[in-house]
């Protein structure tokens, strides 16, 4: 069960990033993120669960800061989520409900190859660490027959311990951004691959 919690928060990780095939009119901020937030925008997504992702052009205050409104539908379940970008470091909220505003910093772009970021939470009484680490930069990475170039590679390690006693690691995950598209890959480990299939930046 906890597992499974697990998937449906990295799924809206992953719903929350999104990317596939530039539009030459993408807007020139849009061109240089990592995770587009640009009104209107929309991503499709592949894999066992497959769901889509829209900006839809709303902001939010939280903690101070300004964010992006995102919406993810798969099937006929739809979900909002947010995204803020401050100095290259992207953060998102709202995954799931019982984390309520937790912020998690998903990207750090200029973070250096090989140097982790950590989080932690709570989730049901069982502490969970969050560990990110960026494995490669600028390079090329092909999805669905699509070659993506300034690909950002980042490895999350996440590991939970309960009164004390340490569980292990639950489950690793390779994501991959694309500036100017937003997550193009990510795979989950046992829980399989969800490739993007399509995408419009606006």
């Amino acid at each position: 069960m906890y597992k499974l919690k697990l998937y449906l928060i990295w799924c809206l990780v992953v719903g929350t990033l999104i990317s596939c095939d530039k539009k030459e009119d993408a807007s020139p901020q849009a061109n240089q993120d990592y995770l587009p937030t640009t009104a209107g925008s929309t991503w499709s997504y592949g894999g066992t669960m497959p769901y889509t992702l829209t900006a839809t052009g709303n902001t939010q205050d939280i903690n101070g800061k300004s964010y992006f409104e995102m919406e993810t539908k798969q099937g006929t379940t739809v979900n909002k989520s947010y995204i803020g970008k401050e100095k290259s470091v992207y953060t998102a909220i709202g995954l799931l409900p019982n984390l309520g505003n937790m912020e998690i910093m998903v990207l750090k772009e200029e973070t250096p190859i090989g140097k982790p970021w950590e989080q932690t939470t709570t989730i049901n009484g069982v502490d969970t660490k969050l560990t990110f680490t960026i494995l490669e930069k600028d390079v090329t990475k092909t999805v669905e027959g699509k070659s993506f170039n300034n690909v950002i590679h980042v490895k999350l390690v996440t590991s939970f311990t309960f009164m004390g006693v340490e569980l292990g690691t639950s489950l690793n995950s390779d994501l991959y951004y694309a500036k100017g598209v937003g997550l193009i890959l990510s795979d989950l480990d046992s829980y399989g691959q969800f490739p993007l299939l399509s995408y419009d930046v606006k």
